[in-house]
């Protein structure tokens, strides 16, 4: 079986090593968990017509052709790095939005210790 790897490494310092886990099946199919249509999108009758096909199997059918196991393990792989992406992008997005929160409480507390009541409603 072959095995593939990816490493992952941000400004920020943080560092992910991605590979298969042999005999997981996340690492056998070619049908990934975070691409193609949405489940939404499937529902409303949509065709997956860009569905990859499935591995190749050796004449004997007994195991995975070569380029078989490369496109499954790519697709796990492929899973993996979405997943983990994705993560990161949300804990941006909360570390932003816990900014911008921030940004306004003290504002308002700065406008209030220079006399301001808080109410912008003024006459």
């Amino acid at each position: 079986m072959i095995l593939l790897g990816a490493q992952y490494s941000a400004p920020d310092g943080v560092e992910k090593s991605f590979a298969p886990i042999r005999d997981d099946p996340r690492y056998m199919t070619t049908e990934g968990r975070t691409t193609g249509p949405s489940d939404h999108v499937l529902n409303a009758g949509q065709i997956d017509r860009d569905k990859p096909s499935e591995p190749e199997h050796t004449e004997d059918g007994s195991q995975l052709t070569y380029l078989g196991q490369l496109r499954t393990q790519l697709t796990g792989l492929q899973d993996d790095i979405n997943e983990f992406l994705t993560g990161r992008m949300e804990l941006a997005k909360n570390k932003k939005k816990a900014g911008a929160e921030e940004k306004r409480i003290q504002e308002e507390i700065n406008q209030l210790l220079d006399g301001g009541d808080g109410d912008e409603d003024a006459d």
